[in-house]
């Protein structure tokens, strides 16, 4: 094409090329629309495609001793797409504390969340029989599960009945308020789906030693932290899948759990951060969350940091390696800060 016959009444050089520019981006800009506005839909990627189907069959990284079975992974990551992914299930776990469950069921459902799907209760008293399911006065199906054993490992049961992609994992005495439940959802939909996103941070420490030692993330270290623990937070059902599989690591660390009746929730960390290579997700609402001090619970008994470092350590020698990802950012509403 003579793109200089449109420009007869130009004749400085520097003019001329202008308008030649100009002429060529007006061009291309028609091009590219008419691409985008008459090519077939499926040529591109849309956003809602990357939301609905986060997790592509990844490969288990190598890392130290952890040889699991790539095959039960990825069934792990693709038989759960079908689920929702614009509602969550709270599945709470509970033991003989009737009055923290019931306070807590009660705040929770005082209110609307608009993406709460179903109330899962845990129920590990073995010598009681739970109560009737029932609906919140929202229509929030709740459900007692019993449970056949008492045993931490029960909470991440991927229970065959969810309905929805994501869980929020908790215990009977602490929880996000309504709102703010709600705006940690949608964190998780948005930044969080490959992490484990909530609000109780901890942190696994490097020790002179070369041992771990289990800490409340001291602020004199930062702002570092590489744990949510599941007392408070949303884990895709993949990964529950997977911790629940016959793969060797995860039977191996289950049977670590029964036998101490600890830990479960930093199995879960060292599983997820190990799949992903990603660390953990802090989020938090506009109050903080509410936590009650039971009378009988695991972290109240003496010796309990001990024990817990313990944990860290035998992970590390069943592992083979650290997996564990240090984190600094955090969103809480109208920021994120990193």
């Amino acid at each position: 094409m003579d793109v200089s016959k449109p420009l007869g009444g130009v004749h400085s050089r520097l003019a001329r090329r202008i308008a030649i520019w100009i002429f060529a981006f007006t061009a291309s800009a028609g091009f590219m629309f008419a691409l985008f506005a008459y090519a077939p839909e499926k040529q591109f990627l849309r956003i809602s495609d990357v939301v609905a189907a986060p997790f592509k069959a990844t490969k288990i990284p190598q890392c130290g001793n952890f040889t699991g079975s790539n095959e039960i992974w990825a069934e792990s990551q693709l038989k759960f797409q079908h689920l929702r992914d614009d509602k969550f299930t709270i599945a709470m776990q509970t033991y003989k504390r009737p009055k923290e469950l019931n306070d807590t069921l009660n705040a929770l459902l005082a209110e609307k969340i608009p993406s709460l799907s179903e109330l899962v209760v845990v129920w590990n008293d073995l010598e009681t029989t739970p109560p009737e399911n029932y609906k919140s006065k929202y229509g929030v199906p709740v459900r007692f599960r019993a449970s056949e054993v008492n045993s931490l490992n029960q909470k991440l049961w991927p229970d065959p009945a969810y309905e929805t992609q994501a869980i929020f994992l908790c215990d009977d005495d602490i929880y996000y308020k309504p709102k703010d439940l709600e705006f940690v959802f949608q964190s998780w939909r948005k930044f969080g789906r490959r992490r484990m996103t909530g609000g109780f941070t901890r942190c696994a420490v490097p020790e002179p030693s070369g041992k771990w030692k289990y800490s409340f993330c001291s602020t004199d270290e930062g702002n570092n932290y590489n744990l949510i623990l599941s007392g408070l937070a949303f884990a895709h059902i993949s990964f529950l899948d997977y911790y629940s599989s016959e793969d060797a690591i995860p039977k191996k660390i289950r049977a670590y759990v029964d036998e101490h009746f600890n830990c479960e929730d930093l199995a879960m960390n060292y599983l997820v951060s190990l799949l992903t290579g990603e660390g953990p997700l802090l989020v938090k609402g506009n109050d903080p969350y509410v936590s009650y001090v039971p009378t009988n619970g695991i972290s109240t008994k003496p010796g309990h940091i001990e024990a817990r470092s313990q944990c860290l350590n035998d992970y590390n020698k069943l592992f083979g390696c650290m997996p564990l990802v240090n984190e600094t950012a955090h969103i809480e509403p109208g920021v994120i800060i990193s």
